[in-house]
């Protein structure tokens, strides 16, 4: 899965929140999104009814108020939009979400009740609505039993309280509880309620079970859904025993069609990406815990579960970095590469959203490089030749090296190297290198135009040499490059003074801008 539209946040408990900019919603969590989806069902299926009591009060009983029934459905309605409204906020808590869900269906169950005082009384047919009530929450609201039982018992009394109400202020509709005729129908449309009521609890629990063990990964259960791509999803985790928050990505099977070349580059990348990385040792390349296959056929592998902000979303919340910030946290990310470079891997997929700044224990600004999915292993038994007809997915247009865009075959660390450029060039400025209307475009001027200095672009400071080092690192020709990531890190070095980005300048500044990650004093 690429991660390329996906800003990356977490919480001070290890909580990593992946906010995609085409599925926002999906931040706040399944539960939320679940609530969400039932609201937005809701919102058409409520109205659709009027149809049907245009006819119960215009040919059923034409003495009926078809007025106050307007009102009625009117008034659900904004109770329904108000809530809905309210689910779509990321910040909205799924917990307190919940009982105004079971609020809005039990107001529409009593409505219900209501409308059928004018219908019949206690025999009239839209008791029935009740039951269509019950089965919409048991279809769109999956939930454990002991959770959603309290909602089917408001719903399920709704008629006969609307009712027994009804009788204790009217004497009409008192008489109609005294007659035999009336309390037999009643309680012959009265059990299939009881019934759809029944039903809805045994079904909702049923598919909340299932759901839990399609959760079941290994020792692992999903807690929430972090971001999704094309093929894959990560989820936050927590093992059983170990209670270890961890990240999971996997890919359902379901999700990969029926092409078998397709399947065979998704499976094999994915296969790659968990080995490459479990070859790597460097604290700064993401810790990778398992590797396998679940119950039901999703390909899985479990890595550290970060706390802290991807460069991409760091520069889009605070900005553009200040130059020692960006050499301190450019030597990690060589760190990282220069182990993968030494074992024969090219990471091809550098870019902001594959590099986090996360606090790990009490470390400040530590770097973890991710997402080798796109690796390409140089080593004599490497599967690369057996792809290289198959796999046409190079990397991230705004961050690829022209050898690639031109279509080299021996594509090596230097691709890397111009990547980290590419990098170090945004988190300087908050811009990127080349910028266009299209991606082929932007591809285009990485081949043919020369870049402006980041020094140009940016009104912080940016020390001649960091200005010559990043325009190295992105020579077209990548013989004038650094020649692998340490070389790079030996530069960086040289050009960072003593003392002024450490630990302590990092503390402050994550104290100052993000206190919630931060451990308690």
């Amino acid at each position: 899965m690429q991660d390329s539209s996906h800003t990356i946040r977490s919480d001070a408990t290890g909580t990593r929140d992946v906010a995609s900019a085409t599925l926002a919603n999906l931040a706040g969590g399944a539960e939320r999104y679940a609530i969400s989806r039932a609201m937005r069902s809701a919102l058409w299926i409520w109205p659709s009814f009027t149809a049907l009591d245009v006819y119960m009060c215009f040919v059923a009983f034409p003495g009926a108020p078809f007025r106050l029934f307007i009102v009625y459905r009117i008034l659900i309605e904004l109770l329904f939009v108000v809530f809905y409204r309210a689910t779509l906020r990321e910040t909205a808590d799924a917990r307190r979400l919940f009982p105004w869900l079971v609020v809005c269906f039990s107001a529409a169950a009593f409505t219900v009740s209501l409308m059928a005082i004018h219908l019949g009384g206690i025999v009239s047919p839209y008791m029935h609505g009740i039951s269509l009530i019950a089965l919409v929450w048991a279809a769109l609201v999956p939930t454990h039993w002991r959770r959603g039982l309290a909602t089917f018992v408001l719903v399920g009394l709704a008629f006969p309280i609307v009712m027994g109400v009804g009788a204790a202020v009217s004497p009409a509709a008192r008489a109609e509880w005294m007659g035999r005729r009336e309390l037999i129908d009643f309680a012959s449309n009265y059990v299939f309620v009881v019934s759809s009521c029944t039903l809805g609890v045994i079904l909702s629990h049923l598919v909340w079970n299932a759901q839990q063990q399609a959760r079941k990964v290994g020792s692992y259960q999903l807690e929430e859904l972090l971001g999704r791509g094309g093929m894959g999803e990560v989820w936050r985790a927590r093992h059983y025993l170990l209670a270890r928050r961890a990240a999971i990505k996997l890919i359902r099977p379901e999700k990969l069609g029926g092409d078998v070349t397709a399947r065979r580059v998704v499976l094999t990348r994915f296969e790659r990406e968990a080995q490459a990385t479990a070859l790597l040792r460097s604290p700064h390349t993401i810790h990778l815990y398992d590797f396998g296959i679940s119950d039901i056929g999703a390909f899985y592998y479990v890595m550290e579960l970060l706390v802290g902000r991807d460069m991409e979303s760091l520069v889009r919340e605070f900005g553009a970095q200040p130059a020692e910030r960006v050499l301190y946290l450019l030597e990690q990310v060589c760190e990282s590469l220069s182990e993968a470079h030494a074992t024969g891997l090219v990471h091809r997929d550098i870019k902001p959203s594959n590099i986090h700044v996360c606090r790990v224990g009490l470390h400040y600004d530590f770097v973890k490089v991710l997402d080798f999915g796109l690796a390409k292993d140089r080593r004599p038994d490497s599967i690369n030749e057996t792809l290289a007809a198959i796999d046409h997915a190079t990397g991230t247009p705004a961050y690829m090296a022209p050898e690639i865009i031109l279509g080299e075959a021996d594509v090596d660390r230097r691709a890397d190297i111009y990547a980290l450029g590419c990098v170090a060039y945004y988190l300087l400025t908050g811009e990127l290198v080349f910028e266009a209307e299209t991606s082929m475009k932007t591809m285009v001027r990485h081949v043919k135009d020369v870049p402006v200095p980041p020094s140009q672009r940016t009104e912080l400071s940016v020390p001649a040499a960091l200005d010559d080092l990043i325009l190295k690192c992105l020579e077209k020709d990548r013989t004038k490059r650094p020649q692998d990531a340490q070389e790079i890190l030996q530069m960086a070095r040289k050009i960072r003074r003593d003392g002024a980005w450490e630990q302590e300048q990092a503390r402050a500044w994550w104290e100052r801008h993000l206190p919630e990650l931060c451990p308690p004093n």
